[in-house]
């Protein structure tokens, strides 16, 4: 049986992940744990590209929720963990720690997923087919939610962006990690945001692909 909390991965935060004021970005973020994700998933044989080659099917992010615990230095390597903590019908969840080089914790995450069925583009529901992915569970980070419902009218547009080639990834829709910078700009062009990043939460609804808003 696999042992999940025995694995450890480095992550070198380098001067890209940095916005001007040198705290790490919420891209910069994303991309460390997309990076942790993909080396665990695949040192435990459930990797995307395994998954899309022999069966057609991949994770996709539903949701994540993230706390910065004390800052993060450029050129710091942290030392990540994750680890499966629990199965809500078809959404997987996950959780993610990095600690600074004296053991103290900078950063945690939770996130849910799902197996998609890249011919249908749907959540796969099959209770037995998704038990083949269950390992055993351990212990939730922080309080997190699969779901948001949206109440779009409580908002007002304040940015329109279109997506670009440059932004998709290997499943043809705009990589996660783009989502950040959007985040990011909106938010320091409205001046509510002085760019220190302490708790987010990202709710995918939908995919965006090449071209559109």
């Amino acid at each position: 049986m696999t042992d999940e909390m025995q694995m450890e991965y480095r992550a070198l935060v380098d001067s890209s992940m940095l916005n001007s004021r040198r705290d790490i970005q919420i891209s910069g973020l994303l991309r460390i744990i997309e990076t942790t994700l993909e080396e665990h998933l695949l040192d435990i044989g459930m990797d995307n590209p395994r998954l899309v080659r022999e069966e057609n099917i991949s994770w996709a992010f539903l949701s994540l929720t993230a706390e910065v615990l004390s800052p993060i230095e450029p050129g710091e390597v942290l030392t990540g963990r994750t680890w499966f903590s629990g199965r809500r019908g078809p959404l997987f969840r996950r959780e993610l720690e990095y600690r600074h080089a004296d053991g103290s914790r900078a950063a945690a995450f939770s996130c849910f997923s799902g197996l998609i069925d890249l011919s249908a583009r749907k959540i796969i529901r099959d209770r037995t087919y998704l038990e083949r992915y269950s390992l055993p569970a351990g212990e939730p980070l922080l309080e997190a939610d699969s779901r948001m419902t949206p109440e779009l009218d409580k908002y007002r547009e304040a940015d329109r962006r279109k997506s670009y080639p440059s932004w998709l990834d290997g499943l043809g829709h705009v990589n996660n990690s783009r989502y950040g910078d959007m985040i990011f700009d909106t938010l320091s062009a409205a001046g509510s945001f002085d760019g220190l990043l302490r708790r987010l939460e990202l709710y995918f609804v939908g995919e965006l692909h090449e071209g559109e808003e």
